[in-house]
């Protein structure tokens, strides 16, 4: 197997795989040349040689779905009550819906002032004092109650309780659950609590659902605006909990269990509410006030196991599948990418991940990768493997004269297979070079992966020039940088580190390729950092072409 060290292309959009496409009709390589093959003397002739043949498409490709107008702001939020004996419902706490049968709130929602517990639950209704608006609103029996076991009502700790609903919600325009927050940290930026709480200080729960907009607070500033009881908080405050603010808003009496957190889009567009905190106490609700919230996050695994869900971001996103989800034209979409030429590497024969790093197929034996894809601690790959998991060994590693290690310029490498592609299933990409070529002709589609995996298609990222990009580090270099930043879940989507950037061509005309990615992209949703193909045209030709071995760093 040869290294070769190369850069690697950035593109204009990026494509997320979300699942194996299996080709089953026709094997990814040969042991031998095809009938066609004859030697190239240039790599111009890339459309001529591998598109001419193409044929009508037969397939389907587009965007994915489409959703229904949301009806309701906050779908999840739930309103618990205790049914008086005159037959009237106080609604003296919130919650939230975090899946067709569980609801999480505050453990001390468990009791009113007359230790009595919740019976009952809204759902779908924005104002509990009209009817005008029930047409969606579900009212569901509390089957059960429980509270977090470390929860004490003499402390201000572990203020966690979830609700098991005698029947499942149905999800409607109106009703829907929403998501956990699982990361340590909490989102940058504003997040919205709602409830049926007073508006202000002494004044009566609010009979239509209010939403404030706040932020996170610092635990020095938390520590200045809230003086803590030893006796209720002995240890201060905990990492399980955070205080928020705004400017004249916070959460009041009423809103006690509900739900503060942002609203995020997964791939293809549709925004999916996530709790980040449990509204547990606060400052009496005047301007300046700061509320202190339960950190969902450090709740996940203890939510879990007492609701025996999964509520990972696959799971909860495909549970909140619901038709009245909001969904926004964003540049993360579904679609089927009709022409193949992307394949994984592995590093054992028995690995089946093709999600490691890609690579490009530009000949009947030659593929495009990023030299960081190849110098690892694991050594280099040993294998290519198609989408229906067919494996080719790899034989020569060539890694661009120009890389350096650690260091992002010219991070690209050619691998060259042992056996031959069968360009009817795989058809080589065609390498943009803007010294001839002329600029880009249209905007870069990049690889990547996301969670969306129950869907064969892929997801497309289109990324965008514009102010966000890091200049000073790409100038003077083979990167370019396209500015991508999209509000995306966390872990919904991961870059396809050495993958192709090219253009999304209609079905018949040749792909072509204007770099790879660079391990500087991050996410789906950040900055897109691409190696620009073009300076590295005439190194790829020496060894395409003119079968030339320098820099040969590996052959089998």
């Amino acid at each position: 197997m040869n290294f070769f060290w190369g850069m690697r292309g950035f593109g204009l959009q990026l494509v997320l795989l979300l699942q194996t496409i299996v080709d089953v009709q026709m094997q990814s390589f040969y042991d031998v040349p095809p009938s066609e093959y004859i030697d190239r003397t240039s790599m111009k002739d890339c459309a001529k040689r591998f598109y001419s043949d193409v044929g009508p498409y037969t397939g389907f490709y587009g965007a994915f779905g489409g959703f229904r107008a949301l009806r309701g702001e906050f779908q999840h939020m739930v309103a618990i009550g205790w049914t008086r004996a005159s037959g009237k419902i106080d609604y003296l706490c919130g919650g939230t819906l975090i899946s067709k049968q569980f609801v999480l709130t505050a453990a001390h929602c468990a009791w009113d002032g007359d230790n009595l517990r919740p019976d009952t639950v809204r759902l779908g209704d924005t104002d509990l004092g009209s009817t005008e608006d029930d047409e969606f609103a579900q009212q569901i029996v509390i089957a059960r109650l429980i509270v977090h076991p470390s929860y004490r009502a003499s402390r201000k700790y572990f203020d966690m309780a979830l609700i098991e609903l005698a029947e499942q919600a149905n999800f409607t325009e109106a009703v829907c659950s929403a998501c956990l927050w699982q990361e340590n940290h909490l989102p940058t930026g504003s997040m919205d609590a709602v409830g049926f709480g007073a508006t202000g200080f002494g004044e009566s729960l609010s009979p239509t659902l209010q939403r404030v907009v706040l932020k996170h607070l610092e635990r020095d500033e938390c520590d200045n605006r809230i003086a803590v009881n030893k006796r209720q908080m002995p240890d201060g405050f905990r990492a399980d909990q955070f205080c928020a603010a705004g400017s004249g808003m916070d959460t009041c009496e009423g809103d006690s269990g509900g739900p503060i957190g942002v609203k995020l889009f997964n791939v293809g567009g549709a925004l999916i509410p996530l709790v980040t905190g449990v509204v547990s106490f606060g400052t009496p609700c005047t301007a300046g006030s700061t509320g202190v919230y339960s950190k969902v996050s450090e709740y996940v695994e203890w939510i879990q196991r007492t609701t025996n869900l999964s509520l990972g971001y696959r799971d909860c996103t495909l549970e909140s599948f619901c038709v009245g989800r909001p969904k926004e034209t964003i540049n993360v979409a579904y679609n089927t990418f009709y022409t193949k030429s992307r394949f994984g590497l592995l590093w054992k024969e028995s690995d089946s991940p093709l999600n490691d790093c890609g690579a490009t197929l530009i000949d009947y034996q030659y593929l495009l990768t990023a030299a960081s894809c190849v110098k690892t601690s694991k050594g280099h790959p040993k294998f290519v493997i198609s989408e229906s998991g067919e494996r080719a060994a790899i034989s020569d590693v060539y890694v661009s004269p120009s890389y350096r290690a650690g260091r992002p310029e010219s991070d690209l490498a050619l691998l060259k297979i042992a056996k031959y592609a069968n360009h009817q299933v795989y058809r080589p990409v065609c390498l943009w070079d803007r010294r001839s070529d002329g600029e880009w002709k249209s905007k870069p589609e990049f690889f990547a992966y996301g969670l969306e995996d129950q869907f064969d298609k892929f997801v497309f990222v289109t990324a965008r020039n514009g102010t966000g990009c890091d200049e000073e580090l790409v100038r003077g270099t083979d990167l370019q940088c396209f500015h991508n930043e999209v509000p995306l879940m966390p872990g919904v989507c991961w870059m396809d580190h050495g993958g192709p950037i090219i253009d999304q061509s209609v079905w018949g005309e040749p792909v072509n390729m204007y770099g790879i990615v660079s391990p500087l992209s991050r996410s789906c949703g950040s900055n897109l950092f691409m190696v620009d193909v073009t300076p590295h045209i005439p190194w790829i030709e020496a060894i395409v072409v003119g079968k030339r071995d320098q820099f040969l760093v590996f052959s089998d």
